[in-house]
């Protein structure tokens, strides 16, 4: 004590700083609360549990893998990478962060990174049967899937994702000129609905073999002879200004290209906008939130196109489960309310 000075309350001593044990055990209870939300399904609220106890414990390497954990189940996977890696650098010598990051790179299927990472994760925890069997899946479904992009090249195909016209499949059938009015129009309806048939049973046969549905676009010739094209446009509903410029692509290439029709295919997970089943009444959308599927949106020029004003547009919703499954039937939406893509012919 300085003399004239005076000392400070002891409450307000007590009160500086809480002593770093304090912190940590209040970081094990929200860890043990989040464990129990994970264990009960509920990793909305564990990712909660688990951030409160980051910020009381944030050198805790457990932490970031458990939360990682709960954003994979959330299928928030480059949140669980971000995490894994976090944990991979307080616990360079611990399996389970290298684990985690493997895992949400599988989800990604990013084979070669996360085969890479596993091979580590199970240099440092040789008998891990979860681990060891994850790697397998891994090695197994990039070999799957290179074998499969050999033949699609063999057959003059290469899907990519930055918007390019990469290859072509068997030839188009030309919508014919109309000997009358409704002979045209039932002929065009023949043709339209075989083009859309063709479009989905090739997406559920990619989905089916690879697990996933890369965002695509089938392109209907505008004339006999040539070939129906496809177009990659994976990052198209990554943000409203990757979707606006997507769209814009579209439009410039259907003129360019005087297309008659196109359809549009997209998974929900892969849709971050526009995400156009939020919010809706159960009469227009009836699914719950982790249920997954495909949507398929056709955008036609009907007749002889834009310049009459005939155009047709059609969105249907292809359910595919909470996990992965079997596609189901697919059932057509209100376009005007759950079309993924604004209208391309105008």
């Amino acid at each position: 004590k300085k003399e004239g000075g005076s000392q400070p309350p002891v409450s307000l001593v007590c009160a500086i700083a809480r002593m770093p044990e304090e912190e940590i055990a209040v970081g094990e209870q929200f860890k043990k609360e989040g464990n129990q939300f994970f264990a009960a399904g509920d990793y909305v609220r564990a990712v909660a549990a688990y951030n409160k106890a980051i910020k009381a414990d944030p050198e805790n390497g457990v932490l970031y893998s458990n939360r990682a954990a709960s954003f994979i189940h959330l299928q928030k996977e480059v949140k669980a990478i971000k995490d894994a890696e976090q944990a991979i650098l307080l616990k360079p010598d611990w399996a389970k962060g290298y684990f985690r990051k493997g895992t949400a790179l599988v989800a990604l299927r990013k084979w070669d990174e996360a085969i890479e990472v596993l091979n580590k994760a199970l240099e440092i925890e040789p008998k891990s049967k979860e681990i060891s069997t994850l790697l397998r899946e891994a090695t197994r479904k990039r070999s799957a899937e290179n074998g499969e992009k050999k033949r699609e090249e063999r057959k003059g195909l290469k899907l990519v994702s930055d918007g390019t016209v990469v290859g072509d499949t068997p030839k188009s059938t030309m919508i014919p000129a109309p000997a009358s009015a409704n002979a045209g129009a039932a002929a065009a309806e023949q043709v339209m609905e075989k083009f859309v048939q063709e479009s989905l049973s090739s997406a559920i046969t990619q989905f089916s073999q690879k697990g996933e549905l890369k965002s695509i676009v089938y392109v209907q010739a505008a004339a006999e002879g040539e070939a129906l094209q496809m177009i990659g446009i994976e990052a198209g509903f990554d943000s409203p200004e990757a979707n606006n410029q997507c769209l814009e692509f579209l439009r410039g290439y259907v003129v360019e290209h005087k297309s008659l029709a196109v359809v549009i295919l997209a998974e929900k997970r892969n849709i971050a906008f526009p995400q156009v089943w939020k919010g809706k009444a159960a009469g227009k959308w009836k699914w719950k939130e982790q249920e997954q599927g495909i949507f398929m949106q056709l955008e036609a020029a009907v007749g002889s196109g834009k310049e009459n004003g005939m155009t047709e547009r059609k969105v249907w919703f292809i359910p595919t489960g909470t996990a992965g499954g079997r596609p189901q039937e697919p059932v057509e939406l209100d376009v005007d309310q759950l079309a993924i893509m604004p209208p391309l012919f105008r």
